[in-house]
């Protein structure tokens, strides 16, 4: 007797016709119709596997959430200090506009005048863009932002404190571009 195949709506082979399809068990699955001898015995031992498998499942959600936050974090990170070299090659050229406003003629008012405004707007673009300036005169010295270029007794300042800024020092979003370079009050 020859069998009519039949194709299901993908193109594969149906399997054999409902009424001659043998019940398929899994290992450890029985038909619902058989007496169920070792279930008693192997309840414990699924408990186990499913509490060892939600453990597992929940340490997995635990350290992918870990690490969509990492990735944020650095992300965050690295868009906040992306301009951090740029920042760098400016501060030399915010240097020179303040080393021309000294060291220029005091009856020359609109040179005066043009290099303050260039180095005004200047400064306001790089500070839209996070980079503040760190002048500490009249400050305590903190090695941590301040380099000492040098001591000097002084009776007007408190010791250790900061009296002359001999350059400004800058940051971006909190972390150090350049120290302040600046000369420390000590007590006579």
């Amino acid at each position: 007797m020859e069998m009519a195949h039949t194709y299901d709506e993908s193109g594969r082979p149906d399997s054999a016709p409902e009424d001659e399809q043998e019940p398929v068990l899994d290992e450890g699955l029985t038909d619902e119709s058989a007496p169920d001898a070792s279930a008693p015995e192997s309840a414990p031992a699924a408990d186990e596997e499913v509490a060892r498998l939600r453990d597992a499942l929940l340490r997995t959600r635990a350290e992918m959430d870990n690490l969509r936050k990492r990735s944020e974090r650095d992300l965050e990170r690295s868009r906040r200090y992306i301009n951090e070299s740029l920042m760098k090659d400016l501060v030399p050229v915010l240097d020179a506009l303040d080393q021309g406003l000294e060291n220029a003629a005091p009856d020359d008012a609109t040179l005066r005048e043009g290099l303050s405004m260039i180095r005004s707007q200047m400064l306001q673009s790089l500070s839209r863009h996070g980079l503040e300036v760190i002048e500490p005169e009249g400050e305590p010295f903190d090695p941590d932002w301040h380099e000492a270029m040098s001591m000097q007794a002084s009776t007007q300042h408190e010791p250790d404190s900061v009296m002359l800024v001999l350059q400004r020092g800058y940051t971006l979003h909190g972390r150090l571009i350049r120290p302040a370079r600046v000369i420390v009050a000590r007590a006579p």
